[in-house]
């Protein structure tokens, strides 16, 4: 993999935590040229300065990916400033476990704003400059939950389900322009996803029990994308929950249900980490 990323022009958003966070150090480590961007301006000066070692690869720029034109001016400057763009990570996203009767219009606008829309913005700059090129590679960040429709995760679905059928479409029809693209379905990954809500301020949250380490995610997702994978789902039982899914609907349907169940359950009783024990007692996310 080291040869694969050695001197790429890599842009990552959501780059200041988490998921985002652990790819981008994989990618330095790798010898990628990478332009960390986040909305969260103190936290990503400070991981940008934790990076230091890289120093002349390591490039910061504070982006709010539902605003398109910071996108736009962001992506655009790294293939300028650095000669080309290899990779776009489209990863920044927010989650949400709710009831539907609990969420608002301003709960919608915000998720897709921000997980659906934020990966459009990506795409939509992106792929100019690829096309042009001849080469590149985009890999958008969604989620199990974009395969497989777990309850009261409704608005989580509804925009990570788009950015998979987004991937994947694009998948075929940018093929022949040297392009790639993957999208990445963890299951659940140690962040702060868990304790930032979709709207207000993040609060502490200890990650579900199975939650594996972000940069276990990011050496899955980065080995994902030097073998060309189109859709990069992990760890295994969550992979497999996916592929029953697909494969045995029945018994989907009698997994799904449970997990309706002991999820209003949780919620009626104001039990949050029950809600995500229903799903890892089956190997879901």
């Amino acid at each position: 993999m080291t040869n694969y990323f050695r001197g790429k022009v890599s842009v990552v958003t959501g780059a200041a935590s988490g998921i985002g966070q652990a790819i981008a150090e994989a990618l330095l480590d790798h010898g990628a040229i990478v332009v960390l961007t986040d909305f969260d301006a103190d936290r990503l000066a400070a991981v940008a300065e934790g990076l230091g070692m890289h120093d002349g690869r390591v490039h910061a720029a504070v982006v709010d990916v539902t605003d398109q034109h910071q996108v736009q001016v962001t992506v655009e400057h790294a293939a300028e400033e650095h000669g080309s763009l290899d990779f776009l990570f489209n990863n920044a996203g927010v989650g949400a476990t709710m009831p539907i009767g609990a969420a608002t219009l301003e709960h919608w606008r915000r998720i897709v704003d921000l997980n659906l829309w934020g990966v459009i913005y990506g795409v939509h700059a992106a792929v100019p400059i690829m096309a042009r090129q001849g080469s590149g590679h985009i890999v958008n960040t969604a989620s199990l939950a974009g395969l497989v429709p777990f309850p009261y995760q409704s608005l989580y679905c509804t925009t990570k389900y788009g950015v998979v059928g987004l991937s994947e479409s694009l998948r075929y029809e940018l093929a022949a322009d040297g392009i790639r693209v993957s999208v990445v379905c963890p299951g659940n990954v140690i962040s702060r996803i868990f304790g930032t809500p979709v709207i207000g301020q993040p609060f502490e949250a200890e990650p579900p029990e199975d939650s594996i380490p972000a940069e276990e995610a990011a050496r899955l997702i980065l080995a994902g994308v030097a073998a060309g994978d189109g859709i990069i789902a992990f760890p295994e039982k969550p992979r497999d929950l996916w592929r029953l899914y697909a494969s045995d609907p029945d018994r989907a349907e009698r997994y799904l249900q449970e997990v309706a169940r002991q999820r209003r359950a949780a919620f009626a009783a104001g039990d949050a980490g029950a809600v995500f024990r229903a799903t890892q007692t089956a190997g879901g996310s």
